[in-house]
């Protein structure tokens, strides 16, 4: 947390053992009683020394093995039970040890040469002799240094390890961020996480919730053997559940001996003590868990904890990224299919009508996505006929592309074959009860009209009826046969009208008559007929009035099917 230039306060730049040391130190030095406070007067010390503090008074007093020569004392510098180095001090050849008082003969000489009362010099001499009672508070001040030297050389340590650790997270955070290869990431990533760390190995698992597994995806140092040990049961591994919970992390101090590990000789035949799992958590969503091994018994610091849960997230949203990316790449690749495929489907629907005399032909067709669920077809048969096909496959996209090109195939090969329309159509029922899911179905619209003898021949399967516009009325084809997949059983029946010249016959998808306006409106098949009365000096007129008028009524509303339309006026 960095610090508030507004509040400081003491302990913000020492901790409460350095301070106490301090004290003690000047508590020894000065003989007096001593505390240290705050600015508001909070006292931050123990007034009796530490422990630690009178043990080593006590071991100065006695000189134990201090000194290393006559007059000298040493002072270790240790640094995370190193010794570093050393403080020596030397007290001028004093020693302390001598009873006898000062040299008579050398203190006349002295008052003699510098003109003093030999009385005077001698009491000064005695003085100084009596301060050779503060040589443990020097001792014990060199100490106090000593001990400075240690902390701020550990503090540097302990900086420099912090450094380590962010360029650490910093380099794993560059790989995983330029990820294309993510297997190859996180092998390098188990890899750093045991150098920054120092561990033994580690490893990194997926959630697959689909089979309650936590999957292993990379591993550093762990044999074979080890890994083939069984698979991790998410629904059991109640480590990994802590640390994939709000906790974050779990930490084991012996995997032979915890309870929780599921294959606990398995660990003490891989040489692994302590284990450390972080979870690892995408937008609140489990990921997957990270773990680290000792070969010792070890204890995380809440810093090497929180070093190992940063590595875990980088990895979680990294692994998320390539996920994304993956999909991209799927949706590309199949987005280029549909594509390749919407091209096939525009080719099997007709670019014109055929040139017929006797008959004005139009089409419209408009798909809702790129493959469309609609189809329709002009079928040039023998003896002037022409054949009209129209027709709507349930669902949408790929599935009803794919109905709609085998329903539009098997037409075009039985009308080549049976005469009776009642009996193509039932022949493409049966072929789609067989071939099709229950919720698959088609309406079909399928008809003869002779350009000669103006005789039209027509079965429906459950498609919305065709329209017939004579003499500025509009009236309806119906029939009532059902829709084609659903049943085998069904007999279809044939209906036969005769047209007459300037007559309109509309043939029409339900994504006319269901589109819909902002206001939840549909267009309906009464705005359709009254559209269709108004006729048009041509079929392609007749067609781009009802298109007009569908747009105009829906806006920029979305569409929620295919429009198709094919129009045939008698001339």
């Amino acid at each position: 947390m960095p610090l508030d230039a507004d509040n400081l306060s003491l302990t913000d730049f020492l901790d409460l053992s350095t301070l106490q040391e301090i004290q003690d130190s000047f508590t020894a030095m000065a003989g007096v009683r001593a505390t240290i406070a705050d600015a508001s007067g909070k006292v931050l010390t123990q007034r009796q020394p530490t422990p630690e503090f009178l043990r080593r008074q006590r071991a100065l007093s006695e000189h134990g093995n201090l000194a290393q020569h006559d007059g000298e004392f040493v002072a270790p510098i240790v640094v995370n039970d190193q010794r570093l180095g050393t403080i020596r001090m030397e007290l001028n050849g004093h020693s302390g040890d001598s009873t006898d008082g000062p040299d008579d003969a050398r203190l006349a000489e002295l008052a003699g040469k510098f003109d003093l009362a030999p009385e005077r010099l001698r009491a000064l001499a005695i003085q100084l002799s009596r301060g050779k009672d503060a040589r443990p508070a020097a001792i014990q001040f060199m100490f106090l240094m000593a001990n400075a030297i240690a902390r701020l050389c550990f503090q540097e340590y302990q900086l420099r390890q912090r450094i380590d650790e962010l360029t650490a997270v910093y380099h794993v955070a560059m790989m995983l961020g330029e990820a294309r290869d993510l297997q190859r990431v996180l092998s390098r990533t188990v890899k750093v996480v045991c150098d920054v760390m120092q561990t033994k190995a580690a490893s990194l698992r997926l959630v697959d919730e689909e089979h309650d597994e936590l999957v292993i995806k990379a591993v550093y140092n762990l044999s074979n053997e080890y890994l083939a040990k069984g698979p991790v049961r998410l629904s059991t591994a109640e480590i990994d559940k802590i640390a994939l919970s709000d906790d974050g992390f779990e930490y084991v101090r012996n995997m032979g001996t915890d309870p929780r590990i599921q294959y606990p000789q398995e660990s003490v035949r891989e040489g692994i003590v302590s284990m450390l799992s972080v979870g690892l958590r995408y937008k609140g969503k489990p990921i997957g868990v990270l773990r680290v091994y000792t070969e010792e018994e070890a204890v995380f610091t809440p810093l090497r904890i929180d070093l190992l849960k940063a590595v875990g997230a980088q990895a979680a949203a990294a692994i998320e990224n390539a996920r994304l990316l993956a999909e991209a790449r799927e949706a590309e690749a199949l987005e280029k299919q549909v594509r390749m495929a919407a091209d096939v489907q525009q080719r099997m629907v007709p670019q014109k009508p055929p040139s017929v005399p006797g008959l004005d032909l139009a089409s419209v067709y408009v798909p809702c996505f790129e493959l469309g669920g609609d189809f329709f077809d002009f079928i040039p048969l023998p003896d002037h006929n022409l054949g009209l096909a129209i027709a709507d496959v349930s669902g949408k996209g790929v599935p009803a592309s794919l109905i709609m090109a085998s329903v539009r195939a098997f037409l075009r090969a039985q009308v080549d074959n049976v005469y009776y329309l009642y009996e193509v159509v039932r022949r493409i029922n049966l072929m789609l009860f067989r071939d099709t899911k229950p919720s698959e179905f088609v309406t079909l619209f399928y008809g003869v009209l002779n350009a000669q003898t103006r005789r039209f021949t027509y079965s429906s399967a459950g498609h919305p009826p065709a329209l017939l516009l004579r003499a500025g009325q509009v009236t309806e084809l119906s029939g009532d046969n059902m829709v084609l997949g659903i049943s085998p059983d069904e007999d279809y029946k044939q209906f036969v009208t005769d047209l007459q010249k300037n007559d309109v016959l509309v043939l029409y998808t339900d994504g006319v008559t269901d589109s819909i306006n902002f206001d939840g409106e549909r267009f309906g098949r009464q705005r359709l007929m009254e559209v269709v009365s108004r006729g048009g000096a041509t079929a392609e007129a007749v067609a781009q009035n009802v298109l007009w008028e569908l747009r105009k009524f829906v806006g920029l509303a979305n569409r929620p099917d295919d429009i198709t339309l094919i129009v045939v006026r008698m001339v």
